[in-house]
């Protein structure tokens, strides 16, 4: 499973793990490489999650709020149907 985040960032399932995958400039071209591996398809999103809200430009608290929900959205749609993610609150019971 190749999920695309955006033009230099993506998730690939592989046999042992997920990657998270970057492109990378090698010799004139483009080239995907891995760059964190994962044991869980709900890690490595989370991770791409949290890393664009990190990296967000937002400057005040009204910015932080709109840019977490767009990037929440945006990330909703790469969740395939056939994976349900839950908050941790939720598995824990409360």
């Amino acid at each position: 499973m190749i999920i695309q985040i955006s033009p230099t960032e993506r998730i690939v399932g592989t046999e042992h793990a997920w990657e998270l995958q970057r492109v990378r400039n090698y010799k004139g071209s483009q080239k995907w490489e891995p760059c964190k591996w994962y044991r869980s398809f709900r890690q490595a999103l989370e991770e791409a999650v949290q890393r664009e809200i990190r990296l967000h430009p937002a400057v005040d608290l009204s910015e932080a709020i709109e840019a977490v929900s767009d990037v929440v959205q945006r990330f909703n749609q790469f969740i395939p149907d056939e994976f349900e993610l839950i908050r941790k609150e939720e598995c824990n019971g409360g």
